[in-house]
């Protein structure tokens, strides 16, 4: 087909893109959602914004780095290939071949850069800055079965097979408030957020076999929308384009505000029971709107099947079926590097994947408690969902363990591990979705580590002023004494 084409680097450019941009933090680990007293819970659920402290404050690095992805055997290929050069025919053709074996690719980064929590006597308030990317691609179908598969294979005349991709990387500025009401029972939040996007793919290539007598065509095209800076190349006379992210330009690129977008986080948590919570989210309710470094391109294209390449004349339902007739060998040995296409410069829009999540937590005993968290993801044609089962164990007052059983997408067999640490001075937490990937690599096909570090900043010494069960509604009184005879000379709220 000749949707696979001199300009197939654009199928798997969201996978690559991941060697380009900042190392950071994968969308936080469904292991760390019962820790909600973690200091990134509200990534989860704005609801669970809290601080034992007045103020609480981390940075780059330590404000929360990890990395984390499904299918990393292919990835790790990716990475490998990149650094040793992916430039033949035959190197995209067995990328693609081994993209389009798996249901769906799903990749979540987030570096954060800065974040800054507030306990006021209104409740909480939170300012971050964090750098994200996401990327998700569903190509698995009957027709790329029909063209890359080497086994025989059959595809419906006239059946269309949409193949979805979406890759962006933006920055965001946000700002979330949560507070409890006064029995404490229920606590709402939200987050207000703006974006700024720095380069994005979104494919609306498809395909179809058709009748064309006495033989048939693979059609082949679509839209491909690009927000990226590129470069013109030259090689043995072949004009291409590659990513302009070197000295000035990177700068240029990690800096640009020409794509805002907005954004908004909701979640509650209530409390049915003592014993027993219920909490939901709805996470990134918002879009981007690309205007700078437009490179989008429109495909059009066929390829030939020769009638004595495939078994034909099957109709079931009304639909005819044809079969390819030889075995060891797949179309895309064959297809053309040709393909008619068409430069568009306008802008576009894309929706942000909007995360939703529901939990469910029981505290067996004072140091035991049992969760289930489901976490769905909503992106045209590109939707999957998570599973987690876990139990959580307080050690000690200052060490809580978290494990269990995580499903995460098509990625069944991970068994995660997530450690608070939380000390007078802020707290440290770190943690992977898959211990397995660490002991046996080949076993599972998700890898994911994370950690993070936060401050308390201005903790005066030799007076706790961490927060009661009640607040923000009570706050502690602090006694003001005389300097020196150090008697109690007035009691007065803290402020």
């Amino acid at each position: 087909m000749k949707l696979v084409s001199r300009n197939k680097q654009l199928l798997i450019f969201g996978v690559c893109m991941v060697l380009t941009v900042l190392a950071g933090n994968a969308q936080p680990n469904l292991s760390f959602y019962p820790l909600d007293e973690q200091f990134n819970s509200s990534g989860f659920n704005p609801a669970f914004l809290s601080s034992k402290e007045k103020f609480t404050f981390s940075i780059f690095p330590l404000g929360g780095s990890s990395i984390g992805f499904d299918n990393q055997q292919i990835i790790k290929s990716l990475v490998l290939g990149s650094r040793s050069g992916i430039s033949t025919d035959d190197d995209y053709k067995n990328i693609i071949e081994r993209i389009t074996d798996r249901p769906s690719f799903n990749q979540n980064l987030e570096s954060t850069l800065f974040t800054f929590i507030f306990r006021s006597k209104a409740g909480y308030f939170n300012f971050r800055v964090k750098e994200s990317e996401n990327f998700s691609a569903a190509v698995k179908g009957e027709l790329t079965n029909f063209i890359f598969s080497k086994d025989i294979q059959s595809a419906v005349i006239g059946r269309v097979q949409n193949l979805p991709s979406q890759f962006m990387h933006y920055r965001e500025y946000s700002l979330g408030y949560s507070s409890p009401c006064r029995n404490h029972k229920f606590t709402a939040g939200v987050r207000a957020k703006v974006y700024f996007g720095k380069s994005a793919f979104y494919s609306r290539l498809s395909g179809s076999v058709q009748t064309n007598y006495p033989d048939y065509v693979i059609n082949g095209g679509g839209k491909v929308n690009l927000s990226i800076p590129l470069t013109e190349t030259n090689v043995d006379g072949k004009t291409g384009s590659s990513l302009a992210l070197t000295g000035s330009n990177a700068i240029s690129y990690l800096m640009n505000s020409g794509n805002p977008g907005f954004g908004l986080d909701l979640g509650i948590k209530y409390n049915i029971t003592p014993d027993l919570m219920f909490s939901f989210s709805v996470i990134d309710l918002g879009r981007i709107d690309w205007k700078t470094n437009l490179n989008s391109k429109v495909f059009d294209g066929e390829y030939l099947i020769h009638s004595k390449d495939v078994a034909s004349g099957l109709v079931v339902n009304g639909n005819e079926i044809i079969t390819k007739n030889f075995d060891n060998l797949s179309f895309a040995d064959t297809i053309s590097n040709r393909l008619n296409q068409s430069y568009e410069r306008n802008g576009f829009s894309t929706q942000m994947p909007v995360n939703i999540y529901a939990g469910f937590k029981y505290q067996l005993n004072s140091k035991l408690k049992m969760s289930m968290v489901d976490r769905y993801v909503y992106l045209k044609n590109m939707n999957y969902n998570s599973l987690a089962i876990l139990a959580s164990l307080d050690v000690s007052k200052e060490i809580a363990v978290n494990t269990g059983y995580t499903a995460v997408s098509n990625s069944f067999y991970n068994i995660p591990l997530a450690v608070l640490f939380k000390k007078e001075w802020g707290q440290i937490y770190f943690g992977t979705e898959n211990m397995l990937f660490f002991i046996v690599p080949s076993f599972s096909d998700f890898a994911g580590f994370t950690f993070g570090t936060c401050f308390y900043l201005f903790k005066n010494k030799g007076h706790s002023n961490s927060t009661s069960e009640d607040y923000p509604f009570y706050r502690p009184r602090k006694a003001k004494r005389n300097q020196k005879t150090g008697l109690i000379t007035k009691e007065v709220s803290e402020n």
